[in-house]
């Protein structure tokens, strides 16, 4: 059998498509599939959220995966020519200013200030996280201050604490009970007094009370602390004080007194409070402070309005003592029902759901100056409510017989 040389096979006719040798094709997307893979996900972000990365609620904490994203459309805008790459694709207007400065270089130094692929590529994985280990979950020691824009109303309060202090009526005492941690109380933490404005989202782990705090720093910033962990800097500091209250004093959001009337412990059978309510509802901010709220417990004061804001008996927002009254001998159910129906003509009338969508109508707030309801309550403890009433025209109390 003779051997057919090697010219001799590759001149033959091919009938079968063996020499028939197409280049291999790469199955990798081009650049500017990835690229528009990559702007996609921006797209899919704010489908999702309703804003674009980096530019949602300031009080909202971002994740590793939007700040990513952030990056990433920050690259985009400061590059014209992706800019324009990606136009056809960008259905929420993302880089319509950038892909707007488009324009050819015309000399070698705009060409070297031109915006390097290699330099600068769209992927952004040097933002993601892979086979490290992540930190260790740090506790909320001290949460960021900022500046208090508010801070002109908290101003006095300090200025009346520390006269208070000098003049004997509140003392600096070392700082323990760090459950009793409450709204309208001062503390020393590393030198500087801190007040509570704000108790939010009261709970309980591992048998121990929280709370988110908004505290107000003497030196005119804010933060917002664990109540556990403004707990935990106060011990490890060796200042840390806890500044006792007096019998008056002001607390945040009344632009009076707040007066505690106290009595032995052993009489005591409930407590008398009068509250105002810190909703920002425009129904109920539109009333300009003439709303209280008159209610009655046979516990403590602050076990009662800790859970406010997921309270439909108080509007569903944290509120702030006005009054408070320790009732002694009086059988407290008794109390509430009588001044109720004393100022039943000055109940607000309104109606909200509770948290299964049910309608709920409070029966405890009433649109009422403070001093009509301080003599209402000081002629129900004495009797003499019996020969008087309220008069919802005149906004007063007068004589039965009138």
């Amino acid at each position: 059998m003779t051997r057919l040389t090697l010219d001799q096979i590759l001149s033959l006719n091919d009938h079968d498509g063996l020499l028939d040798i197409r280049p291999v094709t790469s199955n990798v997307g081009s650049d500017t599939s990835r690229l528009v893979q990559d702007f996609d996900e921006l797209n899919r972000f704010i489908d999702l959220h309703r804003f674009a990365p980096g530019e949602g609620p300031t009080d909202r904490k971002q994740s590793v995966k939007e700040r990513a994203l952030f990056m990433r459309l920050k690259s985009y805008r400061e590059n014209p020519k992706i800019a324009a790459q990606l136009q056809g694709y960008d259905r929420h207007g993302l880089l319509a200013d950038a892909a707007a400065t488009v324009k050819e270089p015309t000399s070698v130094d705009e060409i070297l200030e031109l915006d390097d692929e290699l330099l600068n590529p769209s992927s952004d994985d040097i933002f993601t996280m892979r086979h490290a280990r992540t930190k260790a979950a740090r506790p909320d020691k001290v949460s960021e201050r900022k500046p208090a824009k508010d801070f002109a109303q908290f101003k006095p309060l300090f200025d009346e604490c520390v006269s208070d202090l000098v003049s004997g009526k509140r003392k600096s005492l070392k700082f323990a009970n760090e459950q009793e941690i409450n709204a309208g109380e001062f503390f020393i933490l590393n030198g500087v007094m801190v007040y509570v404005a704000e108790v939010n989202d009261p709970h309980f782990r591992n048998g121990k009370r929280n709370a988110r705090l908004r505290l107000i720093f003497e030196n005119g910033t804010e933060g917002e602390n664990l109540l556990r962990s403004l707990a935990t800097e106060l011990y490890k500091d060796p200042s840390g004080r806890r500044i006792s209250s007096t019998e008056a004093g002001p607390l945040f959001g009344s632009q009076t007194e707040v007066e505690r009337v106290a009595a032995p412990t052993s009489r005591v059978t409930g407590c008398i409070y009068v509250v105002k309510s810190l909703s920002t509802a425009p129904e109920i901010t539109g009333l300009e402070g003439r709303l209280f709220k008159i209610g009655f417990t046979t516990g403590s004061f602050q076990d009662r309005v800790r859970g406010a804001k997921d309270d439909p008996t108080f509007l569903f927002a944290p509120v702030h003592p006005v009054r408070t009254y320790d009732a002694v001998d009086l059988n407290t159910n008794k109390f509430e029902y009588l001044l109720h129906r004393f100022f039943s003509e000055a109940r607000l009338n309104i109606e909200i759901q509770d948290r299964f969508g049910k309608p709920f109508k409070p029966k405890e707030w009433f649109l009422l100056d403070l001093q009509t309801i301080e003599e209402a309550i000081a002629m129900l403890l004495d009797g003499r409510i019996l020969t008087h009433r309220y008069d919802a025209k005149l906004c007063k109390i007068i004589h039965a017989g009138s």
